[in-house]
C-alpha cells in the first residue's frame, strides 16, 4: 500500500508550524510498537502538547510525528520545545514504519535522541519477527535543562556519526550502524511535552528511492 512518506533527493528545507492544523497533513502520525494505545495531540494557538492520559500504560500520552520523505546521511533536524517534570522531546531516526490493522502508523528500529531536565540520551532501539522491541542507551549527557521554556533541540547526521545538541551545546556521537535510509520524525512523551515548530534541511546529490510502506 503506498504510504503519505515519499522520497527527497537534491537540496531542500522543510519547516512544520506546529500553531497551525497543517502539520496533520504534512507529517505522518505514530507510534512505537511498543504500545497500542493511540492518543492525539492537543491543539494549542502556537504549539501542540501531550499530556496526562490516564487511559496510557505510561500514564502519559506519547505520540510520534514522521516526516513524508525518506533521507540518508547529511540531514538536520531542529525542534524547538518545551516540556514539564518528567517530560522528554524527542529527535528520532525511524528505519522503518508499517501500516497496522488498526489504522495507526508504528514503527520499531530507530535512533532516539531525548532531551529531559537532567540532559540528553541518545537510545538505539530494535524490534524482532514479531515486533517485540527492545533498546539501549548508547550515551548519556548530564547536563541541567530548565523545564517551561523554549529549547532548540538539534540532530545532524553523517555516515557513522550523529551530531546533537541543545541550546548551541551539542556532542558528536559515532554510530556505524546508523540506517542507510530513514524518516525524520519527533516524538513527545512521559510527561508533558510542548512542541512549537520542527525543521528538517537536506543536501544530497542523488536521488533516494523508497517511501512504500
Amino acid at each position: 500500500m503506498k504510504s503519505e512518506f515519499e522520497s527527497a533527493s537534491g537540496r531542500e528545507a522543510r519547516c512544520y508550524h506546529f500553531g497551525e492544523d497543517s502539520w496533520r497533513r504534512d507529517l505522518v502520525q505514530a507510534y512505537s510498537f511498543r504500545f497500542t494505545e493511540t492518543p492525539d495531540f492537543k491543539q494549542a494557538k502556537d504549539h501542540i502538547a501531550t499530556e496526562a492520559n490516564p487511559y496510557h500504560r505510561e500514564g502519559f500520552d506519547n505520540i510520534s510525528l514522521l516526516s513524508p520523505s525518506l533521507y540518508t546521511a547529511g540531514v538536520k533536524a531542529t525542534l524547538r520545545c518545551a516540556f514539564e517534570g518528567l517530560g522528554c522531546p524527542e529527535i528520532i531516526l525511524v528505519k522503518k514504519p508499517e501500516a497496522c490493522a488498526d489504522g495507526a502508523v508504528r514503527y520499531g528500529e530507530c535512533f532516539e535522541v531525548v532531551l529531559w531536565k537532567n540532559g540528553m540520551n541518545v537510545w538505539r532501539h530494535f524490534i524482532d519477527e514479531t515486533h517485540a522491541c527492545s533498546w539501549h542507551k548508547r550515551l548519556g549527557l548530564t547536563l541541567p535543562v530548565s523545564e517551561g521554556d523554549i529549547h532548540e533541540l538539534t540532530v545532524e547526521t553523517a555516515e557513522t556519526s550523529i551530531r546533537f545538541g541543545v541550546d548551541g551545546v551539542d556532542i558528536e556521537l559515532r554510530t556505524e550502524d546508523l540506517f542507510d535510509t530513514f524518516y525524520v520524525g519527533i516524538t513527545a512523551c512521559e510527561g508533558v511535552v510542548r512542541l512549537y515548530d520542527f525543521s528538517i534541511h537536506y543536501e544530497c546529490n542523488h536521488s533516494v528511492s523508497g517511501g512504500i510502506l
